[in-house]
């Protein structure tokens, strides 16, 4: 297994490959990387496939949860929020076997990268989308791309506050994830919801 000290990618491949598929950092990027007690490449491939199958039944479940609700059924809405708690909990525990979670400074630099990436990617969907007449997917891939922007940068100031430990309130558009830092907006810079969209992370 690889490890990409950049963007901290875990590749399964026993040939160390010539950049990081995921952000493309030079080989010199590339170190060994070993997950303590798991042996053998199928449990862990199994373990990135199931990462990633706990984390979608985790966002599912809370977009039914978000449907139910709309439609006026809360028992429904609170039992699919209970199965994405669980389902998140199983993601978590994948994530953990596969050492994908470091110490928070790695953490963040990790999240950084990955942001940077992501917003980096959103300008070809966006342009496919209008290509092929999707006006309001290329809206939400907007939205999207301007708001990994947004987050690359909190990211960079939670490094600094780090050694600072400042303390911050974190405000989240409902509409589009926009995440204000440390005050509530009367309106979203990216999408123009109104404050009342806004909700307060703990």
């Amino acid at each position: 297994m690889w490890k990409c000290t950049n963007c901290h990618h875990v590749g399964l491949s026993t040939d160390k490959p010539e950049q990081c598929p995921v952000c493309g950092a030079e080989v010199g990027r590339l170190v060994p990387h070993e997950v303590p007690g798991i042996r053998g490449t199928k449990t862990l491939k199994n373990l990135k496939v199931g990462f990633v199958a706990e984390s979608q039944a985790h966002q599912r479940n809370l977009a039914f949860a978000l449907k139910a609700e709309q439609e006026g059924y809360p028992q429904m809405a609170r039992l699919f929020r209970a199965v994405a708690e669980a389902e998140g909990i199983h993601a978590f525990n994948h994530l953990r076997l596969l050492g994908g979670v470091d110490s928070t400074q790695e953490n963040l630099e990790a999240a950084f990268e990955r942001e940077n990436l992501a917003s980096n990617t959103y300008p070809q969907f966006i342009k496919e989308a209008n290509e092929e007449g999707n006006a309001d997917v290329a809206r939400v891939f907007s939205y999207s791309r301007d708001v990994e922007k947004g987050h690359a940068k909190l990211y960079k100031k939670a490094l600094e506050r780090m050694i600072q430990e400042t303390d911050t309130d974190y405000y989240v558009c409902g509409v589009c994830g926009y995440v204000s830092d440390g005050e509530l907006p009367d309106e979203c810079p990216i999408c123009g919801a109104p404050r009342e969209k806004f909700r307060r992370v703990d």
